[in-house]
Parts: C-alpha cells; sequence; structure tokens
C-alpha cells in the first residue's frame, strides 16, 4: 500500500484522478448497498458496505494527508456528485426487484387483462364500481425490468388506463409470467 501512495506522489495530479475515481465507484457502491439493505439482503449488502468502506478509508486519505492541495478537496466532491448520478443509472439498469402494478380501465378491463394474460403475463382481476360505471382491477406482479413492458402493453389496449406502481420488498412469487406457446420457427423445435 505503501508503494501505491508513493506512485501516487509522483505527479500532482495522480492524486486528484484517484480520489475523484474511488469516490465514484465508493459512492455507486454505497447507492447499491442502501437498495440491498431496504430489500433485506443478508448477504450482499454487508459485502458491499465493507468494499465501500475500504475504497473511501482511501480515498479520504487522499484528501487529508495533501489538505494544501485545494484540488484534491474538489475531486472529493465531484467524485461524491458523479457517483450518485452513476449509482442510480446503475440501479436502473440493474431493476433489482419486484414491482406490482394495479391497472384500472373503465371502458376496456377485460381486454386489458386479456391482453397481459395473452403477453404472459399472470393477472388477477378485480370488479368495482368507480364514479360512473363498473371497473376492473388487474393486479400483476412482475420483476421491475418488466414493468415498462406491462404498461406499455396496457397503455395500447386502453390508452386511458389509470396505473400505479410499488416496490415490492419480498414476494414468495416465482412464476409470475404464463408460457408463452412458442410460435413460428420456434414451434418446430416443440413438437413431438
Amino acid at each position: 500500500m505503501t508503494l501505491f501512495m508513493q506512485w501516487l506522489d509522483m505527479h500532482p495530479l495522480f492524486w486528484p484522478l484517484f480520489i475523484f475515481t474511488a469516490r465514484i465507484l465508493d459512492v455507486s457502491i454505497g447507492t447499491l448497498r442502501t437498495i440491498f439493505v431496504i430489500r433485506g439482503s443478508h448477504v450482499l449488502a454487508p459485502l458491499l458496505g465493507f468494499i465501500e468502506v475500504i475504497i473511501w478509508v482511501l480515498a479520504i486519505t487522499g484528501v487529508l494527508t495533501h489538505l494544501d492541495h485545494w484540488y484534491n478537496i474538489l475531486a472529493y466532491a465531484a467524485g461524491f456528485a458523479t457517483g450518485n448520478a452513476v449509482g442510480i443509472l446503475m440501479e436502473k439498469k440493474l431493476a433489482i426487484g419486484m414491482q406490482a402494478i394495479r391497472l384500472i380501465s373503465c371502458t376496456r378491463s377485460a381486454a386489458v387483462a386479456s391482453g397481459l394474460r395473452l403477453a404472459g403475463y399472470r393477472v388477477t382481476e378485480v370488479k368495482g364500481h368507480g364514479y360512473k360505471s363498473e371497473i376492473s382491477l388487474s393486479f400483476v406482479v412482475v420483476p421491475r425490468r418488466d414493468t415498462p413492458m406491462v404498461l406499455k402493453v396496457a397503455q395500447s389496449i386502453d390508452p386511458e388506463v389509470f396505473s400505479t406502481v410499488e416496490d415490492i420488498r419480498s414476494t414468495n412469487l416465482h412464476d409470475y409470467r404464463s408460457p408463452v406457446p412458442p410460435t413460428g420457427w420456434r414451434s418446430i423445435f416443440k413438437r413431438k
């Protein structure tokens, strides 16, 4: 470790670059760690926390041992801000977890539910009374990465469908989609 610190001392721009990069890493990891804590991950959250703190200690060491260099402090702050943005982007790309989607359609409720079933999603329908007429609430639980597709299917059937989406902390649902029968060339391989 001492050899690495000496190498960083060789050029005045090495420390700010290292501090900036380290802060991006540790803040991004911290964002993911927070998500895993909220989701109740007992293994991944502590592991990410361990890595996050090691990186943070190295970054803060560079700032505190060179307080006379203002650009190290600037690199620390810029790395923190950039790390937040990178962490949010990583979380969106990973789309960790499950979501419950509620769809309310006043005019085409049965068609929305049928369309989602045809797309392979498991849908639970509940009949209800709305402001002017009977309505149907459709409930769908899917992984977060599938949420945009569910909303797209529902809105293509009923452009005025009202939807709410909530994160689910845990679920015992393992099979959230019905098997969609193969079509086209895929059906050839499924024949018995």
